[in-house]
């Protein structure tokens, strides 16, 4: 996952602030989440041994699982109008200068991406960022504002609409998906160490983290989605690195009290070195 600190900018009322700072939720950056671990890590529940092997031999979704946050091609033909038109509907909420998006939540000061061009100079290259009213998401109807990023993959700032808290997501380069009923949202690195995992739960007053995951060692190769089992769990596979290794089948649910993994062979997973912490 590419190193996204510092590239964006976000402007609210009462001054300027980079993504990074502390009120933006990053569920991207490990250096970001993992701060935010809560005592220490779950237990491994018991998993059944169909269960485990119905997820071994289910397809990878990391790609196109259903829910999966999409990002926009500014440049196909009559995205502009498209967005001219969410951002009519929108007309309380949204406005756009000429290049400024600007978020006015219900309560609580505005929130304004205001695009950058950094031009080239002789020992760095130059960069830009762009905004983009994606429309809204999740059962919460966060607003979802696209960044495109001159040198890197797209990501989605999601802004409650109520309080104005935001989360950013780089849907663009992980796999970030919602799940059925919009409630949460995970984004996981697939294929970059330490594995980041996150779920957010998308409430009414803003985003929160509810469940961060990764690997502490370099025994994974990569971990795989399989997509959300219900609106309540959902199915991942831990590869080990090294030729012929089995992989660790794992479904993470909530209980009503929080997320808590469960694997058929918790002593492989943590051979692996991955936990999950609330």
């Amino acid at each position: 996952m590419a190193v996204l600190a510092g590239l964006c900018v976000l402007h609210a009322a009462y001054g300027a602030y980079r993504f990074e700072d502390p009120a933006v939720l990053d569920l991207s950056a490990a250096e970001r989440l993992l701060p935010l671990q809560k005592g220490e890590r779950m237990a491994v529940q018991p998993l059944a041994a169909d269960a485990a092997a119905a997820i071994l031999a289910a397809p990878d979704h990391s790609m196109d699982a259903p829910g999966q946050v999409p990002y926009t091609d500014e440049k196909g033909r009559g995205a502009r109008k498209q967005e001219q038109a969410r951002i009519a509907a929108e007309s309380a909420a949204v406005q756009r200068g000429d290049k400024m998006l600007r978020i006015k939540p219900q309560s609580g000061a505005a929130v304004e991406f205001m695009d950058r061009q950094t031009p080239a100079r002789a020992d760095a290259d130059g960069d830009s960022e762009r905004f983009f009213y994606a429309g809204r998401i999740g059962a919460g109807a966060y607003h979802r504002v696209e960044v495109l990023f001159g040198h890197d993959s797209p990501g989605s700032f999601l802004v409650n609409p109520a309080s104005g808290k935001t989360a950013f997501v780089h849907n663009g380069g992980d796999t970030v998906v919602l799940s059925s009923d919009g409630n949460w949202l995970l984004d996981l690195d697939p294929l970059n160490a330490p594995f980041l995992l996150a779920v957010a739960d998308l409430g009414a007053d803003g985003p929160e983290s509810a469940l961060i995951c990764h690997g502490g060692g370099s025994g994974i190769a990569s971990v795989s989605f399989k997509g959300w089992h219900d609106d309540k769990s959902f199915d991942l596979v831990l590869t080990p690195g090294g030729q012929g290794a089995a992989g660790v089948a794992l479904r993470i649910a909530f209980d009503g009290q929080g997320w808590r993994p469960a694997a058929a062979d918790a002593k492989a997973l943590e051979a692996l070195g991955y936990g999950c912490w609330r």
